[in-house]
């Protein structure tokens, strides 16, 4: 991913928590997901054929499928650390 797209996505995500007190975050609804498993940049749904390497899924992936997930009915994402897979 670009430095643009991590600065404006990161800008985004802090107006958002900032935006809200500690009491508005009790009554979100919270999609979690790990950023490798979730999607791809390139919208394959090709499965992921060992889960001990990366699968592909990217913060884009995760920014093109918004609208998914807000469609489910969250209003909020956790975004799972990314460990380094060895």
């Amino acid at each position: 991913m670009n430095k643009n797209l991590k600065t404006l996505l990161l800008l985004f995500l802090a107006t958002q928590i900032l935006a809200h007190t500690a009491e508005e975050w009790k009554n979100r609804t919270i999609y979690q997901l790990l950023t490798d498993r979730f999607a791809r940049t390139d919208n394959s749904t090709e499965q992921c054929s060992d889960w001990h390497k990366y699968c592909g899924g990217t913060f884009k992936g995760i920014i093109y499928n918004l609208d998914y997930i807000q469609g489910m009915g969250f209003d909020a994402i956790w975004i799972s650390p990314i460990p380094v897979n060895l």
